[in-house]
């Protein structure tokens, strides 16, 4: 499985890199906390086979979720089975916002 650590996100954010940031928190951890990575959208996790055809312009792709587990790994896992260029965050967002990366409404 191919993971990106909060390091290497916080660089490409920095430099503004052509990413796809897609947050795929479930709805209640979303809802509880909709504050996001800077430059994220939200995503449904159960409904990624309807919206992956919409970031599927050959950006890479970075996942998260709240721990960077199976939400967020079992997403990338799809999108790369579509041959997308795609990634998890290890720690997910609870490791984002602990160290205090940039953040979004």
């Amino acid at each position: 499985m191919r993971m990106i650590n909060q390091n290497e996100l916080e660089t490409l954010i920095r430099f503004n890199a052509q990413i796809h940031i897609i947050d795929v928190r479930k709805k209640p951890a979303f809802k509880k906390n909709p504050a996001k990575i800077a430059g994220a959208v939200w995503q449904d996790y159960q409904d990624v086979t309807t919206w992956a055809d919409s970031v599927s312009d050959g950006r890479t792709i970075i996942c998260y979720c709240v721990h960077g587990h199976e939400v967020s790994q079992s997403v990338t896992a799809q999108l790369c089975t579509k041959n997308m260029n795609a990634y998890y965050l290890q720690g997910g967002f609870e490791a984002w916002q602990e160290r205090s990366g940039p953040l979004s409404l």
